[in-house]
């Protein structure tokens, strides 16, 4: 299987988890209609979820802008979850990227 097919096959299997695991939904379309982000808890959270099979992973400007505004304007936490997969093209590694705002009001400092 080619690297970057590997990332596109698992895309809809890591946006299941994720939302099975912070007890939320995926969002149709991953945001064509209208809703952005791929996953979401209404009123906590919106997840933006990225896989790749490359050695690393840029976070742009634009990434973050994305998800900043269409959870801002819900009144969500805008959180960025980003899987490496290895080889075999499962995930190895799992990271998350929060504004430092969303973990100090996680952590109580807000």
């Amino acid at each position: 299987m080619q690297r970057g097919a590997a990332a596109h096959n698992r895309a809809p299997f890591q946006e299941r988890e994720i939302a099975k695991r912070v007890g939320g939904n995926v969002t149709k379309a991953s945001g064509a209609q209208g809703e952005k982000g791929d996953a979401r808890v209404r009123g906590v959270v919106r997840i933006e979820a990225k896989t790749t099979s490359n050695k690393s992973f840029s976070v742009t400007r634009e990434i973050i802008e994305k998800i900043e505004a269409a959870a801002l304007g819900a009144g969500e936490v805008p959180y960025l979850e980003i899987e490496l997969l290895g080889q075999d093209g499962k995930p190895t590694h799992r990271v998350a990227v929060l504004p430092v705002w969303g973990i100090d009001m996680l952590l109580g400092q807000q």
